[in-house]
């Protein structure tokens, strides 16, 4: 009883003398109580051993739950800035890696906006797919640069390493990101589906495709009022982590992020599914429909990110270490929007290629006469009727048909009128399809034969 007494009260003066330098650069008197009730309740450590005590979990737990309970949020944040300072805790830092995927991906984004707003341009076939993709990308850069931005603020860093300032800024900017997530998001799957809408002439699959864009509209304006309005004031959203005064209500974010993520997964599924069996029924050879199934499905990739940023935010939270925790989260919102802004501009890759190196695609002048200028069919000979041609698109296909055609219209996309017309192969019966310029209408003679490129 003595012993463990003369013990207690050497273990106090002990931690009171190795805490001064500590307590002199302004540890709360909350903390300060804290450590020496630990370190005076623990037989763990001898008097002196500062990494034994710096590594102890238990004495470590003690302060931490003492610290929770009696000091505000700004002092425990404080106290555990001081006590990883002395006993040497290295800070944990992930912003470097946010700021470099946010650059890399949000540049190589703008890229593939870029080409395929120049393939439109030059096919002077702008379409409302192409005004959704504009929209999604001016939705995402907002993502991206918060992330960039809130990088340098800490985010990415231990909480205990940020300045207060840093944090409220830091919060301030995600919570506008998420806002700006949510419509990113849905006009991506927006512009596969009205690209598809253009591409896909058969009434079930339009049903389809009509009721998949209602869904994800319903996505983007559900999901982003929400996020608006998740807290009463709105400003406890960045405010409400202090625990200096009380909201009148705020969400479950965790929650809401799950379900949001869930709902944005089951679009994107349902997204990649739509094209897949009208490619599967064309008359090709098997490797050429895998080519097509996966140039269409390229969606796929932002279902996997998905996915994972769906594990990502299992670590999320609001009190331990959110600047840290939670910035993997993060990391995969960014990836997710930009990969998804990439795979809708992917099908125009191969065409911007066939503009620079013509031969690379196998383009050829036959081609051109074919499908490339729909407008001037005096090209391919009089009045366009009634010529034999090998084509070779885009995804490589050949196709021997006779034609019978008149052509009242604008230019329109290679790609898409080639697409229809594999479906006419299909089914045997004249189609038409529309831009954003014009309609061109082709009554057509059933193709007497379809070969995978030889004769």
């Amino acid at each position: 009883m003595r012993y463990g007494r003369v013990l207690g009260i050497g273990l106090f003066l002990w931690s009171c003398v190795a805490f001064t330098a500590i307590a002199e650069t302004g540890l709360p008197q909350c903390a300060s109580t804290c450590v020496q009730t630990a370190l005076a309740n623990q037989n763990d450590c001898s008097v002196g051993e500062t990494t034994c005590i710096c590594s102890s979990e238990k004495i470590n737990a003690a302060i931490y739950e003492c610290v929770k309970n009696t000091c505000t949020v700004k002092e425990s944040l404080l106290a555990t800035k001081l006590q990883n300072i002395q006993c040497n805790a290295p800070i944990r830092d992930r912003s470097k890696v946010l700021l470099t995927i946010s650059i890399v991906i949000g540049v190589t984004a703008l890229i593939a906006v870029c080409i395929r707003m120049s393939v439109a341009a030059r096919q002077a076939n702008f379409g409302w797919d192409d005004v959704a993709c504009l929209a999604a990308y001016a939705a995402s850069v907002p993502v991206t640069v918060v992330c960039c931005v809130t990088s340098v603020h800490g985010f990415g860093k231990d909480t205990w390493a940020s300045p207060v300032e840093d944090i409220f800024l830091t919060l301030k900017l995600v919570y506008a990101s998420q806002i700006s997530y949510f419509p990113a998001s849905g006009l991506t799957k927006l512009c596969f589906l009205l690209f598809f809408l253009r591409i896909f002439p058969g009434k079930r699959v339009q049903r389809a495709i009509h009721a998949l864009i209602w869904a994800t509209i319903v996505y983007i304006v559900v999901f982003t009022i929400t996020m608006v309005f998740a807290c009463k004031p709105i400003s406890a959203i960045w405010t409400s982590w202090t625990k200096e005064s009380t909201p009148s209500y705020c969400i479950n974010q965790k929650a809401f992020y799950y379900v949001a993520a869930g709902c944005n997964i089951a679009l994107d599924i349902l997204v990649v599914l739509i094209p897949i069996p009208e490619l599967l029924k064309l008359k090709l050879s098997r490797r050429r429909k895998i080519f097509l199934v996966a140039i269409f499905s390229v969606g796929a990739v932002t279902v996997i990110i998905s996915c994972i940023r769906l594990g990502a935010l299992a670590t999320y939270e609001t009190e331990v270490n959110p600047m840290y925790n939670n910035v993997l989260s993060g990391v995969w919102s960014v990836l997710e929007i930009n990969v998804g802004i990439i795979c809708i501009c992917m099908p125009s890759f191969p065409r911007f290629v066939s503009q620079l190196a013509p031969h690379f695609f196998g383009t050829t002048q036959r081609d051109s006469c074919l499908y490339g200028d729909i407008g001037t069919p005096n090209a391919c000979g009089r009045n366009g009727r009634k010529k034999n041609a090998t084509h070779l698109s885009m995804f490589d296909m050949s196709i021997v048909k006779t034609v019978d055609m008149t052509v009242e219209a604008q230019r329109a996309s290679d790609d898409e009128v080639r697409l229809v017309v594999l479906q006419q192969t299909r089914t045997g019966a004249p189609s038409s399809t529309g831009s954003a310029d014009g309609n061109w209408e082709t009554p057509m003679q059933v193709p007497d034969r379809v070969y995978d490129g030889r004769s």
